[in-house]
């Protein structure tokens, strides 16, 4: 505002004044991340954005590499990332960048860890052990998440013998038969098996003593382990 002195009148001056909102972005997603199944992740802003872009592992997602490599399947439309489908090569840590005039805005960081497996079924046994002493079996499975496990004997699959990674018991006659491993991912719901046959063999052999002359009996046991595929 200001007075002019020769009509005595005062002269107004305005200036348009524009205010741009800060916005806020964050990631969200609607479905758990399987290996081989589309999996979509989405950049929620909060205030008028112009443009969106998306990063990886703190570097630009290239979009180029969704069409050269067959492994990096994945394309943007409007604010979502859409993985068609979503595999292991896609693992790691995502942001979407929402910007206008008054600067970008990076959303907090978004671990994606696929989830995947059993892919294989292992049951391992010990080197060695004695008739009448305890034995154990481990079941290992290449999973994510970590499976649950169960154990069978001799295809009894109406109830689990034991559940859990590790089955003990003794090395006896009445103990032998075949182990069967059940691994369930929680997540993908995929199973998978492994047996292995457990037997006790007896073998003998003939000593000659040689103060005596005679022979000694003496009764040598073998614990024999074979894999047996399903």
């Amino acid at each position: 505002m200001a007075f002019n002195n020769v009509t005595g009148k005062t002269i107004t001056k305005s200036k348009m004044l524009t205010v741009i909102e800060a916005i806020e972005s964050v990631i969200r997603n609607n479905t758990v991340p399987i290996n081989s199944e589309n999996f979509t992740l989405t950049c929620d802003v909060t205030g008028p954005y112009d443009t969106i872009y998306w990063m990886k592992d703190n570097m630009h997602l290239n979009m180029t590499h969704s069409v050269a490599d067959p492994h990096m399947s994945y394309h943007v439309v409007n604010n979502t990332l859409h993985f068609t489908p979503v595999t292991l090569h896609n693992d790691g840590t995502y942001q979407c960048v929402a910007t206008n005039q008054a600067g970008p805005h990076g959303s907090p960081k978004y671990m994606l860890l696929v989830n995947y497996g059993p892919l294989s079924v292992n049951i391992s046994v010990p080197d060695s052990a004695k008739l009448d002493h305890f034995v154990s079996l481990t079941c290992s499975a290449d999973s994510r998440p970590d499976c649950n496990f169960y154990w069978f004997l001799n295809n009894k699959t109406s109830a689990a013998l034991k559940t859990g990674s590790v089955i003990t018991f003794l090395a006896t006659k009445e103990n032998e038969g075949k182990y069967t491993c059940k691994a369930t991912n929680p997540v993908t719901n995929i199973t998978k098996y492994q047996t292995k046959a457990f037997t006790v063999t007896a073998h003998a052999s003939a000593l000659r003593s040689s103060s005596k002359g005679g022979l000694i009996m003496l009764g040598m046991f073998a614990l024999t382990v074979s894999v047996l595929f399903n």
